[in-house]
């Protein structure tokens, strides 16, 4: 009797060894496994590349007919608005409003682009998911296709955009 008490004491002994041995392996093994897998932070970008990536996603994300539109918008606002009396400004309903619109949505391109400009240049790579970077797109889409051309209508109602359903083009 006393033999199979030791044997299977043994054998307890034996399987708590090994037990603890590979305990012991799995564990060595998880630590490089993190070690290897756990990413880097991605280092800061110096002051060249930091430009060099910031006119990449400006060039990117900006639409190319984007400047013409905003030039046009200026030399529209010097041409009519800024010659009109406050009489004439106010003759014509929606005006002020139409004209606060397109002022905001174009001050706000110049913020957002400023703020992209900041973050590049102090290191950060901004990406075209940014938070940021969807409003400056938002903003470009909502002055050029909504808020100008609807000012111009207001202005000068020959020339107002006529409407045109984007499956026909």
């Amino acid at each position: 009797m006393s033999g199979i008490i030791y044997f299977v004491m043994v054998l307890l002994l034996l399987t708590g060894v090994i037990l603890i041995f590979l305990y012991g392996q799995n564990n060595e093994s998880s630590d490089t496994n993190n070690e290897t897998v756990t990413p880097l932070a991605p280092a800061p970008l110096s002051k060249d590349e930091g430009e060099n990536h910031f006119a990449s996603l400006m060039s990117s994300i900006t639409p190319v007919w984007y400047w013409r539109i905003n030039h046009e918008y200026i030399d529209f606002l010097q041409s009519t608005i800024k010659r009109m009396s406050i009489d004439e400004l106010k003759e014509t309903p929606g005006l002020f409003e139409a004209q606060d619109r397109c002022r905001n949505l174009n001050g706000a391109v110049y913020e957002y682009y400023d703020e992209i400009k900041r973050r590049c240049l102090k290191g950060e790579r901004v990406a075209p998911g940014d938070p940021v970077v969807q409003s400056l797109k938002q903003c470009y889409q909502e002055f050029a296709n909504e808020a100008y051309p609807e000012l111009v209508g207001l202005v000068w109602p020959d020339y107002q955009r006529p409407f045109i359903r984007p499956h026909d083009v």
